[in-house]
């Protein structure tokens, strides 16, 4: 049955109030909804799920690790891949982000036909050169255009940059990944027009103690067919696949060879210096918690189990009571 508002009923509906307390005296009404209302710019509509934002973020987290092991191996020194966001920009916008002078491989995706960039400070570029013909390596402190002889040498580097990519990307879409060309401007680089939407994938590379920039744009285009329905689906099938036997077993044995460091603390105390220089074999040193209260456990720098305290036979032992849910998610500390 319809119904006629009233004047009241009208006002609470426009002040975001319907349903809710009457708006206090003063306007604070219209203030507290305007603070649950989230801004959403409509020319740049949210192209992209969370959870194929999730996937997207996996994907690149994979290739950085992996790309971290290839040029750490290939520079004889220790380079540390992060990845530092994916976002969603026009292509006018990354291509006025771009510093010129860059180094910017640009991969075709031959299933698919379109086009990527890789985009590298051209400073590594050069540092990468010396390094695999054996010198020392040193970063420019003026930046310079990649020369023609530099890019054929790194095309090598890109190729497995390329080939780690797709390793990456093989749960939810098998794709290959070839290099096309490569340009220092990226003003001279038009995969698609100035306002088609695409994602950033940005990163940070660590190398001698610097901090290199490395970014990966792909087309919204081409994403929509790597994570749309059929890549999602796919991506859902692997992520659920049992792992083999003989692959667990590995896992299995190699973590089981691990050496850790396992530590109970049994409780805390406060004792001024002339306690502690006081102290005598036999004394006893009140500790600030009951002896039925379970014990903390730390792996490495984590606190990871609760534990009682006890004996086995002649030694010492811990009991496990509980593994904390949190305990198996939390980051790892802040140094």
């Amino acid at each position: 049955m319809s119904k006629t508002l009233n004047q009241a009923e009208i006002d609470s509906l426009l002040s975001g109030q319907l349903g809710g307390e009457p708006p206090p005296p003063g306007g604070g009404g219209a203030g507290a909804a305007a603070a649950r209302v989230s801004p959403y710019d409509f020319t740049r509509p949210r192209l992209f799920s969370q959870e194929q934002m999730r996937v997207l973020q996996r994907v690149h987290e994979l290739f950085a690790r992996d790309i971290s092991v290839y040029l750490s191996s290939q520079l004889r020194t220790m380079v540390e891949v992060s990845l530092t966001a994916v976002g969603q920009v026009t292509y006018s916008e990354y291509v006025a982000s771009s510093a010129w002078p860059s180094a910017l491989y640009i991969g075709e995706v031959e299933e698919l036909g379109d086009r990527l960039l890789f985009e590298i400070d051209p400073a590594f570029v050069i540092y990468t050169v010396e390094k695999l013909f054996g010198g020392p390596g040193h970063f420019l402190e003026v930046p310079r255009e990649v020369s023609k002889i530099e890019q054929r040498i790194m095309s090598r580097v890109i190729r497995k940059a390329f080939s780690e990519l797709e390793a990456a990307w093989e749960q939810a879409h098998q794709v290959t990944i070839h290099e096309v060309g490569f340009e220092s401007n990226a003003e001279f680089i038009q995969i698609l027009p100035s306002m088609e939407p695409g994602i950033v994938a940005a990163f940070e590379m660590r190398v001698q103690g610097r901090l290199v920039p490395l970014n990966l744009f792909y087309p919204y285009s081409l994403l929509d067919k790597m994570v749309g329905g059929a890549g999602m689906r796919r991506w859902a099938a692997n992520a659920t696949q049992e792992v083999p036997a003989p692959v667990r077993d590995q896992y299995e044995g190699a973590l089981r060879s691990m050496d850790v460091e396992l530590r109970a603390e049994l409780g805390r105390t406060r004792l001024s210096i002339s306690d502690i220089a006081g102290l005598r074999e036999g004394d006893v040193i009140p500790l600030q918690r009951w002896t039925k209260d379970p014990l903390r456990v730390t792996i490495g720098e984590r606190e990871t189990l609760v534990a009682a305290a006890g004996r086995a036979g002649k030694q010492y032992a811990l009991r496990v009571l509980e593994v904390p849910s949190v305990a198996l998610h939390a980051p790892p500390p802040t140094p």
